[in-house]
């Protein structure tokens, strides 16, 4: 599978009277239309699964994306491990996560953003399908979400809660370095921008096994520029000695990344900014540039990823 990935670059504040900014790239992330393995066609007319069909994904295809259901936007999966394709409310399913997706991460220091080190042993639900492990990506294909939207889709990291470090990345292969999207031992929700039809994989990783719960904000500005936010948890069950029937009962405990109010893991307002400015102190004013997108930018916006991990490193 071959995908390709553009960071951009991140916001830059600009103030007076001193502000401290507090905002990691806006990561863009869709597949290449040509690649044959990730060509489909969603349709209106695909089955919704009623509230309270249970569900484990243990194996096969699987996609995160937002719907409107009965008017409302949601982020559901679309279950494709089964012909047909079927969408599915998040809190009625488990990604089931044996040891089948264990991996040897190689050695050197490519890798050390996942929080293990080369040479250490990972889950990793993969960008490449694997056999026995799902094959968990996103899509915003839905016609419905394609007609109606303005230019594209914003997904965000909410949190993680379990054992061990949790990270989402891309690579296109060969000596291409990985790609972060989000990262649990990074701050900040880590918007990340979705184009309208597209439809991508990517690895998500875990150091340790157990039950994880990830929580993931959908937010979509319609053509009317009406803004729609939807918050689910995703629940795994990482690791063969661990119950799929614990991580459907567990409670994600917050609080949600980048949102000051949730109600129950539903709809929430927020601004349509992905970058947070901290003000010091007195009254400031501030504007936000958005930097080009550049090879310099690139390099800048990895370099502040690296130092951050890098300290973190050096607090373990």
């Amino acid at each position: 599978m071959k995908l390709r990935t553009i960071i951009a670059t991140h916001l830059t504040a600009v103030a007076l009277g001193g502000v401290m900014l507090a905002g990691a790239p806006e990561a863009l992330a869709q597949a290449t239309n040509s690649d044959p393995a990730l060509q489909q066609v969603v349709e209106d007319s695909e089955r919704i699964a009623p509230l309270g069909e249970k569900a484990v994904i243990s194996a096969g295809h699987a996609d995160l994306g937002p719907l409107y259901v009965d008017g409302q936007l949601q982020l559901m999966v679309r279950d494709d491990s089964n012909v047909p394709p079927v969408w599915r409310h998040l809190e009625d399913v488990v990604f089931d996560v044996s040891d089948a997706a264990q991996q040897t991460l190689p050695e050197g220091s490519d890798f050390d953003f996942t929080g293990a080190k080369g040479g250490d042993s990972v889950w990793v639900v993969p960008q490449n399908e694997v056999q026995g492990v799902p094959w968990l990506g996103w899509n915003t294909q839905s016609p419905k979400v394609v007609d109606t939207t303005d230019r594209g889709v914003n997904l965000e990291f909410g949190g993680h809660e379990g054992d061990g470090d949790f990270s989402v990345f891309l690579q296109a292969g060969g000596f291409s370095q990985p790609q972060q999207l989000w990262n649990s031992r990074l701050p900040g929700n880590q918007p990340m921008w979705v184009e309208l039809n597209t439809h991508t994989h990517a690895n998500w990783v875990f150091t340790k096994p157990g039950v994880h719960l990830v929580g993931v904000r959908v937010v979509v500005k319609d053509k009317d520029g009406v803004e729609h936010v939807n918050e689910q948890v995703l629940r795994f069950a990482v690791g063969d000695g661990t119950d799929p029937q614990q991580a459907a009962s567990a409670t994600f405990e917050g609080p949600w990344r980048g949102a000051e109010s949730t109600e129950d893991g539903q709809a929430a307002e927020q601004g349509s900014g992905s970058s947070t400015l901290w003000v010091l102190g007195g009254i400031v004013l501030a504007a936000v540039v958005v930097g080009l997108l550049s090879a310099a930018a690139v390099r800048r916006a990895r370099a502040a990823r690296d130092e951050a991990l890098a300290e973190i490193g050096e607090d373990d």
